[in-house]
Parts: structure tokens; sequence; C-alpha cells
């Protein structure tokens, strides 16, 4: 059974209205009324790479028929929010970006779901199943300009994994606290300040500036007569963003000369 999502049409307006500007994005719950999706700030970042791994379960790949047949919601609530730690995230989330403070879980009509309450206890919101699968679709596309929900065969994302891994096992990937302190060095933005902007624009100002300094050492090499740069190198601000996947099923030569058996059935694979 598919997870139900948010459609593709409706995600691009989300992202032309609210996403790119950074307001809350309205949604109308089956019952009780809107509640408003927060874009999660620089300084709930951390909190918030923590939480959502509770709404990042591969389900459908779990091998059970009836975990299978479940709607995310359900399996949250029956297979993984048994420990304390799952149900932590399941809360955290819920508080970060709908700014629920009294949340329980509670079965209504014998259907399970989420519910908010006021201070005196008593109910203000509940999410259902396909609530939940809208509400998360919409959080984690808010928060990352790249997020990919594509279905991918298990076998084409496990290698393209290793590929990357292959390929940048020398390059070191810096700390969320030195990608914060470049970004203040290119903005004149204050820590205060930075920390009170929307992740997905300090994400998208990290790298358009990361971007546009790789852009300037290349286009320096290539006017330096001790080099020759044959292939002609554009702005990244005008390059078209490539698929994830592109590289791997173009170039299998990283895996194949590691020794990793399976590099050159790549596109075979992902046909399954």
């Amino acid at each position: 059974m598919k997870v139900i999502v948010v459609e593709k049409d409706k995600l691009e307006l989300y992202e032309l209205n609210y996403f790119e500007n950074g307001f809350d994005v309205p949604y109308l719950l089956k019952k009780g009324g809107e509640v408003l999706i927060k874009p999660i700030l620089v300084k709930d970042y951390v909190k918030y790479e923590y939480a959502k791994q509770i709404l990042e379960i591969k389900k459908n790949e779990i091998n059970d028929i009836k975990v299978i047949q479940m709607s995310y919601l359900d399996f949250l609530i029956e297979c993984i929010c048994k420990q304390k730690e799952q149900i932590n995230q399941l809360y955290l989330i819920l508080n970060l970006c709908l700014g629920f403070k009294n949340i329980n879980i509670a079965k209504d009509k014998n259907k399970n779901c989420i519910v908010s309450c006021n201070k005196d206890n008593n109910i203000e919101k509940i999410i259902y199943s396909k609530d939940f699968d809208e509400i998360a679709s919409i959080i984690l596309h808010q928060n990352d300009s790249n997020y990919d929900d594509r279905y991918i065969n298990p076998d084409v994302r496990e290698m393209m994994e290793e590929y990357y891994k292959t390929k940048y096992k020398n390059i070191a990937y810096p700390s969320f606290e030195k990608r914060k302190a470049f970004v203040t060095s290119k903005t004149g933005l204050t820590t205060k300040q930075l920390n009170e902007i929307p992740y997905r624009e300090f994400d998208m100002i990290y790298h358009a500036s990361v971007d546009s300094e790789i852009y300037i050492g290349q286009k320096i090499i290539q006017g330096s007569y001790k080099y020759e740069v044959k292939k002609d190198i554009s702005h990244p601000l005008f390059t078209p963003d490539k698929d994830p996947y592109q590289e791997i099923f173009e170039d299998t030569t990283v895996l194949t000369e590691k020794g990793i058996s399976g590099a050159e059935n790549l596109n075979k694979i992902n046909q399954q």
C-alpha cells in the first residue's frame, strides 16, 4: 500500500507561496480545524534532525505484509513507538512543527489518531492517518529544498550510498557549527540573527556560497596558462540541477575500480 503524500501540484503551490518565503503552511484537519505547519529555524535544526527520523522509516520495505498494509501512523503507533526514544521523536516533531505541547495517542471510533489538548486537557486538534501522511510530507519538503520522496529500488539506493561514500571518502563534511560560521562570514549576520532564520534559507545560502567559491577557483585555474581546462565552467546559478542518481548511472567506474561488484548492472537493477 502506497503512503499518501501531498500531490505534486499542491506541493509546488506550497513551495511558491510558503516554503520559499519562510511562511507557516496552513493545513485543514479532518477534525479540529486548521493547524499551522511552521518552518524549522536554524536554532532548532539539531532537534529537528533528530526528530525527523521518525518520519523517514521505509515502512514498505519491511518484509511483512501486515506492516505494508498499515497506514504510516498505524505503523508508528503499533510497531515503532513502543520505545521511549521513538515516542519522544514523534512528540518533538509535532511540537517543533505544529506547536503542539500536550500530545497524546488515542483512538477515535477504533481508529488510531494523535490528539493535541489544551491546558485543561480538553481535545483541540485530532490528526488521523491521512492528515498525518500529508503533514509529514509537507514538513519534510518544507525544510529541505532537495527532499526526494521518489520510490527508489533498495538495491540502487544502497549502491548509490556506496558510490558516494567511496568517491568522497577523503572529504570531510563540515559540522553544523562550522557551516553556521561560514554563512556568518559570508552574510555578516550575527549568530543570534542567523538562529532566527528558517533552516531551508540558511542551507540554500550555505550551498550557494560554497558553489560560488568553487566556481571562482575553477575560473582562475581555467584562466591560467599552466593548466588546460577543456570543459567550459558555468556559474552554478545557471547550471541545471542534476539528479542525485544521474551521476552513478553515467559513471560506474568508481565502484568497479574499487572492486565493488554489481556496479555494471546499475541500469538493470533500477528497471526491476
